[in-house]
């Protein structure tokens, strides 16, 4: 089941209630220790905010590779299926921005009659599904069709919503951009910690740990920022090498092998928060078994099962939109994509790789909507991958080319490493430090920021974070 594992409740033998989504925010759940939420609310937000940017990253290049080889292809006639299809993706690649939109196409009603005999679900899972919104948002400084893996006037953003219905956009909860090599995270606690089903429990307890936050001294800007949903800013080599120099010892092998400067297999570096035991790094380019190819050399097998192995059927005209049945080899396809995402498909959140090769061997259909030549959306009914979905449970992707480019948020703050670690140092007072060499005087954050006292001035001098052991374990 390719897809409803995200959606639906599956029963696991570690928890027979946890699904995709709980495990990235499991400090949603009740817990009975404030320092177990903070705990758990870096690590589990930090994830999750690592997992969407690659899925913006992994979102982005499709689109480019596809837009790109539509383009190879040349001018159809307008008039046929084919054609419409064709040069609807060739004028996409024209443009130098496109902003997508993932939803669900269904009311929370067929949402909860199409999965409600999956472990666990409820009426209430049916609506916080119908009420998300992700979108992914991709621009550069030339045509999209013009792009090659390695061109760096690249900038992509996601942004992750609650709470939408109707013309509504709902609620954003996760915010995120990548601009000029820098990132940028805005974050909703509380809208986060509500999206569980469950009881209020875990909101209680964000509300407690947000009220602790403000008592940080005011050196801690960022931090707040952060807490209270406001953009911050983040480079990435920053962290990367604050990590580092936290030694072996607290980063695991993160160090090794990295001097070489060329991006990994798995398409990040080092972890920024490596040093912290944190998940992986923040992407900030495409693998380098991919960067060096143009899309037209990596879309080649996808292209394949777009052209000569679809077929395309004329459904009408609905709301202004021609409406085309793509029917296409899903086994096929789900591989051909496999191939054109390369080292991609191995390091995307989900087990992309091995849902794409648990693709039944059927042919499924797809509807793509033309209005005046430009693509505007696509829908799949995900029923046609799963004999457990009763009834349609149709996933729609809305499609924007020529959207507001990426740009930077005005106002962000810089979080800067130090203050993660100083916030962890000043909030968690029964934590343990262990430093074997470490002068117990020099390791002292920016002026201010443990100890509220604005005399502060030392700086720790970088060689000395590298013998700093962090023990958590106790918390």
């Amino acid at each position: 089941m390719p897809y409803v594992g995200n959606a639906g409740r599956h029963k696991s033998a570690g928890n027979p209630r946890e699904t995709t989504a709980s495990a990235q925010l499991r400090f949603c759940q009740p817990h009975t220790d404030t320092h177990i939420v903070v705990r758990d609310l870096v690590a589990t937000s930090e994830e999750f905010v690592i997992n969407t940017m690659r899925k913006g990253l992994a979102a982005a290049g499709v689109v480019a590779l596809i837009t790109a080889g539509a383009a190879a292809c040349g001018n159809e006639e307008p008039s046929t299926p084919q054609g419409k299809v064709s040069n609807a993706f060739i004028q996409l690649g024209e443009q130098k921005s496109v902003t997508l939109g993932l939803s669900f196409d269904g009311t929370p009603d067929q949402i909860y009659a199409a999965l409600k005999d999956q472990d666990d679900f409820k009426r209430a899972d049916a609506d916080l599904i119908a009420g998300l919104r992700v979108s992914t948002s991709f621009s550069a400084d030339k045509a999209l069709a013009e792009l090659s893996g390695d061109d760096k006037g690249i900038s992509f953003g996601v942004e992750v919503a609650g709470g939408a219905s109707g013309k509504s956009e709902g609620k954003t909860l996760i915010g995120l951009r990548s601009v000029d090599q820098k990132a940028y995270v805005q974050v909703d606690l509380k809208g986060l910690a509500a999206l569980d089903t469950t009881g209020d429990a875990g909101l209680s307890d964000i509300t407690g740990m947000l009220g602790s936050v403000d008592q940080l001294p005011s050196s801690f800007g960022s931090i707040k920022t952060l807490a209270k949903g406001g953009w911050v800013s983040i480079d990435p080599k920053a962290f990367a090498e604050f990590a580092k120099t936290l030694g072996d010892d607290a980063s695991g092998d993160s160090a090794s092998g990295s001097g070489s400067g060329s991006g990994s297999d798995d398409g990040s570096d080092d972890s920024p928060l490596g040093g912290l035991g944190l998940p992986s790094g923040l992407p900030t380019g495409l693998p380098t078994d991919l960067a060096h190819k143009t899309f037209a050399e990596l879309l080649a097998p996808l292209q394949k099962s777009l052209t000569k192995d679809a077929k395309i059927t004329d459904l009408g005209s609905q709301d202004g939109a021609d409406h085309l049945k793509v029917s296409v080899p899903a086994r096929s396809l789900a591989q051909d994509l496999k191939s054109s995402l390369g080292s991609m498909a191995k390091v995307l959140p989900g087990d992309l790789q091995k849902s794409l090769d648990d693709v039944p061997n059927k042919t499924v259909a797809l509807d793509v909507a033309v209005k005046g030549g430009k693509l505007t959306h696509v829908s799949v009914d995900l029923a046609q991958f799963d004999d457990t979905i009763h009834g349609k449970l149709p996933l729609g992707l809305s499609v924007d080319g020529g959207a507001d480019p990426v740009k930077a948020p005005a106002g962000a703050q810089q979080l800067n490493p130090q203050d993660l670690m100083g916030a962890l140092m000043s909030q968690l007072g029964d934590f343990k430090v262990k430093a074997d060499k470490l002068d117990p005087g020099a390791f002292t954050a920016r002026p201010g920021q443990l100890t509220g006292d604005d005399s502060a001035s030392a700086q720790a001098p970088a060689d000395q974070l590298k013998d700093l052991h962090i023990d958590l374990s106790g918390l």
